[in-house]
This record gives structure tokens, C-alpha cells and sequence, in this order.
């Protein structure tokens, strides 16, 4: 396969090219409609070139945030897991009597030692759950409610419900743990391992007592190395940074301007309520203003190609339904996987005619004539 070319066609004049490379900073938001139509209107053979010089200009606005690590007051901080960790160990005598009712009464004292035990395991809370169902056949506890009662204290009165789901609970930790459950099966052990096939788990309790006195720092680096430091934190708290790298900082763009908006609710419930309440699908994370809307924007990070291409698809769906119904669609979006899918950006870019930010341009926004309108005085 040939090597694409780098160079524009020679159906780009010099100023559509400086055009197209500017778009993707510039204020002025007739510029950035300019450059879309010139992108346009290029022939078949040119339109690759032209989506080339366009991608570029917007991805240099973009920045990584995969070094950014969610913070929620949900997570346990280090002091508490810490805690935790003692409890769990006091009540198991550091992990060398451990069975049903010790587990159980460490889970009902302390709903907290739950975490380290999963971390034990290497559980997310949904995958404890389906362990649950393995362990006691007919018991049914999402993992919504186990991540509830992991991170509440515990009540004065344990019901009987309650009580159940404790029991299963450990009952699903010491199934996992003496492999009786959730097994690598024999014909594809060259291929897998289990969760457990690590230098704490692998010989079941013991090791996990073994390792109450302390393992090497290379061992430490290597679970790094096989499970991603902060892994299950990115996974678990995803939404934060959408919420707090782009939505809050547009929030508070029109804060400080006293722009009339309206701003959707965290998650899949949140933009269905936005959707129900505006006639748009799917609902976009900003309509301004929130009486008689004018403009939607839509926010969107991306920190691999394919989260680029599937949020870059969504957006082309808000922005579509917001033409239709008169609306002006704008977007902002950032992280390093705009750049690996440059094209989804420029799919963006062509959606949003042009409206399309990241955090280093965002007051640009502000000088949208729609917002501008909108704008008290």
C-alpha cells in the first residue's frame, strides 16, 4: 500500500491551506465555518489533503490527560484502606484463620474490609457480584449494591437481607480463593492465567499470610506491570473527568460571564433526562439557554483512537439532531486520542461547522455570536 502523502493537493491555494492549518485555533468562528466549506467543496482527490491540514490544526489544540488520575470522595483514601486492611487482618489473625464467620464478622463490623478483600481477589465489585451467583446459586446482588455497602458504615441493626448477602459475600471470597469457582480451564491454561496466579494468591491463604510480612519491591512493580497502577480507579471513576476536565470548566466559563445554561446530569440517566426534557437525542452535556434554547455543546475526552471514533460518532448525532431543530451544536473535546483518530476530529469539526474547542481554546467559545447573544448586557 502506497504511503499517503503529506503534501497538499495542488487544487489547495496557499490560502486555503493557511486556512484550513489555522482553524483549529483561531477566534473567530466565521474562520473555522470558512474553513469547513473549503474542506468541502475540494474535489475527491483533494479531500484527503485538505482533511489532513484541518485534523492537524484541531489536534494541536488538544492535550493529553491520561496522567490524570480521578479523585472522589467515594474512593478510600490510603489512611482508610489502610484501616480497613488492619481490621480485616485482626479479624482473620493475619490472614491465617481465616473462614465463613470470620469474614463474615469482619464484613458485618466493618463493611469497609470488603475492599481489601476484593483486592485480594482482584474483583471489581460487578465481578464479586457474579461470584456471588456462583457461590449461592439464586442469589441475585448487583454490584451497584455491593459498591454501596463497601462504602457505607455500618447500620445499627443488621437485617436479615443484609445478613444474607454478608454470608455470600464470604462465601464467594473463599470459593474464588480455593479455586472452586471461576477456574482457568485445563485446555487453555497455556494461553491464561488466573487472577489468583500471583505471588500473594497463588497458594491460596498461605501466601496471602506469607505476604503479611512484607514482599519485595520488584513484586509490587511486576502487578504494576501485569494490572495497571490506578487501573481499577480510571475504570471505576471514568465519568469524573468528563465531568470535571471539560463540563466543569465550560460550566464555569459561563459562570463567570453569567450565561444562562443548562447542564445535564452525570451518566447515561443524565442525558436521558436532558433528551426527555429538550426533544433531543442523545441529550448533549449544555443547552444555552436552558429557556428558549439556542445552542448545544457537547463535551467529549478521548484518550484512545477508539473512544476518539465512538465519541466522535455521538457528537455527529447530537449536532444532527440539534439542526433539526434549529439549534446550533458546538463541541469541545480533548486527550491524546483525537490525535490517533484525526479523522473522527475532522467528522467533528465538519458537524459543528467549525465549533469545535478544546480546554486551551475555550473562552473561544465566547466569541460565538449565539452565546454572545445570550450574554447579559
Amino acid at each position: 500500500m502506497p504511503r499517503k502523502s503529506w503534501v497538499c493537493s495542488v487544487s489547495l491555494t496557499e490560502s486555503d491551506s493557511d486556512l484550513l492549518a489555522s482553524a483549529g485555533t483561531t477566534a473567530s468562528p466565521t474562520i473555522r465555518r470558512q474553513a469547513v466549506a473549503v474542506l468541502l467543496r475540494q474535489s475527491e482527490s483533494a479531500r484527503d489533503d485538505a482533511a489532513t491540514l484541518l485534523g492537524q490544526g484541531f489536534v494541536a489544540a488538544t492535550q493529553p490527560s491520561f496522567h490524570y488520575i480521578p479523585k472522589g470522595d467515594a474512593m478510600a483514601t490510603e489512611a482508610a484502606f489502610d484501616e480497613a486492611y488492619r481490621k480485616l487482618a485482626g479479624h482473620t489473625n493475619g490472614f491465617t484463620d481465616v473462614s465463613l464467620p470470620r469474614l463474615t464478622a469482619a464484613l458485618t463490623e466493618a463493611p469497609e474490609t470488603l475492599a481489601p478483600l476484593r483486592m485480594i481477589l482482584g474483583s471489581t465489585h460487578n465481578e464479586l457480584a457474579w461470584a456471588m451467583k456462583l457461590a449461592r446459586p439464586g442469589i441475585s446482588t448487583s454490584g451497584s449494591t455491593l459498591k454501596k455497602f463497601e462504602r457505607s458504615p455500618a447500620p445499627d441493626h443488621s437485617s436479615a437481607k443484609r445478613t444474607a448477602m454478608i454470608d455470600t459475600i464470604a462465601a464467594a471470597v473463599l470459593a474464588v480463593m480455593d479455586r472452586s469457582i471461576l477456574q482457568v480451564p485445563d485446555s487453555v491454561q497455556d494461553f491464561f492465567h488466573s487472577k489468583l496466579d500471583k505471588r500473594d494468591t497463588l497458594h491460596g491463604w498461605d501466601t496471602v499470610a506469607a505476604s503479611t510480612e512484607g514482599v519485595p519491591y520488584s513484586a509490587l512493580l511486576y502487578q504494576r506491570y501485569v494490572g495497571g497502577v490506578w487501573r481499577q480507579v480510571q475504570d471505576a471513576y471514568s465519568e469524573v473527568k468528563g465531568d470535571n476536565l471539560l463540563e466543569q470548566p465550560i460550566a464555569d466559563l459561563f459562570d463567570d460571564h453569567h450565561i444562562p445554561y443548562y447542564r445535564s446530569g452525570t451518566g447515561a440517566s443524565g442525558a436521558a433526562q436532558t433528551a426527555d426534557s429538550f426533544g433531543l437525542s442523545p441529550g448533549p452535556d449544555f443547552v444555552l439557554p436552558e429557556e428558549s434554547p439556542t445552542v448545544i455543546i457537547e463535551s467529549k475526552i478521548a484518550e484512545d483512537g477508539g473512544t476518539a471514533r465512538d465519541k466522535a460518532a455521538r457528537i455527529k448525532n447530537a449536532a444532527d439532531a440539534a439542526k433539526e431543530r434549529g439549534l446550533l451544536p458546538c463541541a469541545v473535546v480533548d486527550g491524546k486520542g483525537w490525535s490517533e483518530r484525526p479523522n473522527a476530529l475532522v467528522d467533528v469539526v465538519i458537524a459543528t461547522d467549525g465549533r469545535t474547542y478544546s480546554l486551551s481554546t475555550l473562552p473561544h467559545l465566547l466569541d460565538i455570536p449565539e452565546i454572545i447573544d445570550i450574554m447579559p448586557g
